[in-house]
């Protein structure tokens, strides 16, 4: 099941961010996420949103991505699936949740940063329709990013 991210769910929401990044984001920002049920409101036309994707009640994966509904766009700043759950589906299922949230939104483009070497993911966004953009020199301070875009 996909749904907004509640503040019960921040502790494996955390557990998982740490197991996933060398350089995890800070508890705060996952903490105001949730403390807002999932949606903020960062500007004029701006917003944050989160989900999470769960089996059998456990959180195993989340996303977060920031709308910028005047300009059409989106950007996926966080997908991750907890380790032991990957290549199994999820990570598929929850970036078509948000494709389709985006379709019904009106939002033309998404983009969104991968390291260079996380072959299996950018294998997944290049199976539902992202293409490579550009590249990122030492975006995530020990490696480059990948920029993927995709029109929708």
């Amino acid at each position: 099941m996909i749904r907004k991210v509640q503040l019960e769910d921040l502790e494996e929401v955390m557990k998982i961010e740490r197991q996933s990044f060398p350089v995890a984001w800070e508890y705060s920002i996952f903490l105001n996420i949730c403390l807002q049920s999932g949606h903020i409101v960062t500007g004029k036309s701006k917003s944050l949103s989160m989900d999470v994707i769960e089996e059998n009640d456990i959180v195993v994966g989340y996303a977060v991505w920031e709308l910028d509904i005047c300009k059409a766009e989106c950007h996926i700043l966080n997908l991750v699936i907890q380790k032991d759950e990957r290549r199994k589906g999820k990570g598929r299922m929850l970036l078509l949740h948000i494709v389709d949230n985006l379709k019904t939104n009106r939002i033309r483009t998404c983009r969104l940063e991968v390291r260079e070497s996380n072959i299996a993911a950018r294998s997944l966004y290049e199976a539902i329709g992202f293409v490579a953009s550009g590249k990122i020199s030492g975006y995530y301070f020990d490696e480059n990013a990948i920029v993927y875009t995709m029109r929708l």
